[in-house]
């Protein structure tokens, strides 16, 4: 299959790539200001943890779309990038991190396992040889009837190449995850750069639906085969498969991502086909999926206005509008955001007697360019191959609307605080929920809560040994303490190196009274030593600006770093509820600013700023025992 795919590409070449080879030459690269280098830091074991900054949704040219749109990076070429080393992508643009990660899980579509392995079977049928010599060409059109072809089939109904029973793309599968592990194992240097065995769960849904989530494992020990939306129609039959094929000491664990684009199905009573869950499903579910990945490349899966909340930063890169009437189809709706989940989970707290939900947050990229961690605005190529892989592409119809290379954005980076970097403790610390998100940022952010905080804790030179003997991490389950009346919460938060300064530090809270979700958002601690408004609650403006001709930031206004101790006024010991942290950065250009800059276009459309962030993983309060095996407790 390779040969023929050379020579398409060649063909490709000779007929399109003198048109993107001009889009390029057009890209003055020279006109925006761009961070230097920075080698990786190798961090030494730390009882008290050290951060770790990866991503866990990459695919390559092994996934069919990113194939499809002109991909032609494989797992070896992802894992140097991620260490560093630059990309030269299809259309001539070069990409490379400021910075390597530490860590990497390569999700390739498990739909698209045994797909290039069995178009070289030698004993392949007359329909499956047309099959293949179409999946050969690069082409958009291709993708889309694939998609088309496969929502029309019955569930558990493999494609045309796989045969009436799928067994000949199972059978292929095995190579294609076996060739995964041999990549990631060749690519692991424990301590110094680890890769994590995984791949994406994909069942399509109608109107851009889906409910995805990637599936991660803690170490070599894995099942022989991936668990594909053609075994698995929902993720309750995926959780129960995994549960029979991940057996002895495999341990596995799932993310949610885009759940903006569930449809409502993210946080429901109902399952994707509509049957109710059951006590045992919400174990199950509490189980396996401790994570939600709330940002990434088609957008912020936190929350949006009008949707529960009024919070106003709630409007960051959304991807969808507010769903009208019936219509759940590319719009936005109740049940899709991560807020709205952890809402549900302290009215199943009531109803069950134990909180199903009590998932943390990590961010992603979701690129299908073979480029993970490619999260710094200046140097976005794109997310798909050739349907943006210049600026004139990705700025196209400048509208933020779905559908439109405008409307994404360059995804986020998962954060984990664990003692080392090897698979075992990184799945150990997102196990334990231990982590945080962030929309491409590099911003280091911990936080903790107890009883018995000193006021003084944040200037204290042991501050975070103190704050884990007396307290709990995020992702920690804070319960009712006898001896005193209102929980302390430490929070620390550290600019990106390479990044503008920090504006402001916000506390999201949540909790039941009288049986209804209540929320506050709080500004608990403000740059430049000024304090939040006492009639607004406000931070007052810092003054930071950004050179719209450059993309340069202030040097002057923010904060390098912000340390406070916040003790919530309203507290009441009678009401369940949940904490989170956000922390935001001054303002930045967005990558469609630099993109305009580079081509010398800019309007009113295309040049913005926003602000960069990072959301911790909540840390809970519960008045009840808990009465699950949950970790973190105090």
């Amino acid at each position: 299959m390779k040969k023929a795919v050379d020579s398409k590409v060649t063909r490709l070449t000779s007929e399109a790539q003198r048109q993107l080879l001009s889009e390029v030459a057009a890209e003055n690269e020279d006109a925006i200001t761009k961070p230097a280098f920075r080698a990786r830091t190798v961090q030494q074991k730390n009882p008290l943890k050290n951060v770790y900054f990866g991503d866990t949704h990459v695919h390559t040219s092994w996934s069919f779309d990113s194939y499809l749109s002109g991909n032609r990076k494989g797992p070896e070429e992802a894992y140097r990038f991620a260490q560093g080393e630059p990309m030269t992508l299809f259309s001539g643009e070069v990409a490379q991190l400021t910075e390597p990660l530490d860590f990497v899980a390569i999700a390739d579509h498990a739909e698209s396992f045994g797909l290039f392995e069995g178009c070289t079977d030698k004993d392949l049928t007359p329909k499956q040889k047309d099959f293949c010599q179409q999946f050969d060409n690069p082409s958009l059109s291709l993708l889309f009837d694939l998609k088309r072809d496969t929502l029309a089939r019955p569930p558990k109904a493999p494609i045309d190449l796989c045969g009436e029973d799928g067994e000949f793309c199972r059978k292929h599968g095995k190579t294609t995850w076996s060739k995964m592990q041999q990549a990631a194992d060749a690519a692991y240097e424990p301590g110094v750069f680890t890769t994590i065995y995984a791949y994406e769960y994909s069942p399509l849904w109608p109107d851009m639906g889906s409910t995805h989530r990637n599936v991660l494992f803690r170490n070599h020990i894995v099942p022989d085969h991936v668990v594909s939306a053609f075994d698995a129609p929902t993720a309750l039959d995926l959780w129960r498969t995994l549960e029979n094929t991940c057996a002895g000491e495999c341990e596995f664990l799932t993310i949610p991502h885009n759940l903006n684009r569930y449809q409502g199905k993210a946080y429901s009573y109902e399952d994707e086909d509509g049957g109710p869950y059951t006590e045992a499903d919400w174990q199950r579910r509490s189980q396996s999926e401790p994570l939600a990945e709330i940002f990434q490349a088609k957008g912020n899966s936190e929350c949006a206005i009008g949707l529960n909340t009024n919070d106003e930063e709630c409007g960051f890169e959304q991807f969808y509008p507010l769903c009208e009437g019936e219509n759940r189809g590319k719009c936005a709706s109740d049940g899709s955001f991560a807020r709205d989940g952890l809402k549900f989970g302290l009215q199943l707290e009531q109803q069950l007697d134990f909180n199903p939900l009590r998932f943390g947050f990590i961010g992603s990229t979701d690129t299908h360019n073979s480029t993970p961690g490619d999260t710094e605005a200046w140097d976005y190529r794109g997310k798909i191959g050739l349907r943006d892989l210049t600026a004139k592409k990705r700025l196209g119809k400048q509208k933020l609307q779905p559908g439109t290379h405008f409307s994404y954005n360059p995804g986020g980076l998962a954060a984990v605080w664990a003692e080392e970097n090897t698979r075992e403790a990184i799945f150990d610390a997102m196990k334990n929920k231990e982590t945080y998100a962030t929309s491409g940022t590099r911003i280091r952010l911990r936080f903790f809560a107890g009883w018995d905080y000193s006021p003084a804790l944040s200037q204290q030179e042991d501050m975070i040994e103190q704050a884990y003997a007396g307290g709990v991490p995020m992702g920690g389950i804070l319960q009712q303490e006898t001896t005193s009346t209102q929980p302390k919460f430490l929070i620390w938060a550290a600019k990106d190196p390479n990044g503008a300064k920090l504006d402001r530090i916000q506390m999201i809270k949540s909790w039941v009274e009288n049986g209804e979700n209540k929320e506050a958002v709080f500004d608990i601690a403000c740059s430049n030593n000024q304090s939040p408004d006492p009639k607004t609650g406000l931070c007052p403006d810092n003054g930071a600006r950004v050179n719209l001709d450059t993309c340069e930031v202030s040097a002057t206004s923010g904060n390098e770093e912000i340390k406070v101790v916040w003790q919530d006024p309203n507290f009441n010991s009678d009401h369940s509820a949940f904490y989170y942290v956000r922390a935001l950065q001054n303002p930045t250009c967005r990558w469609s600013s630099y993109d305009a800059i580079r081509l010398g276009t800019k309007t009113a459309e295309n040049i913005s700023v926003i602000k960069e962030r990072a959301w911790s993983s909540p840390i809970w309060y519960s008045p009840q025992p808990i009465k699950t095996n949950q970790p973190n407790k105090l």
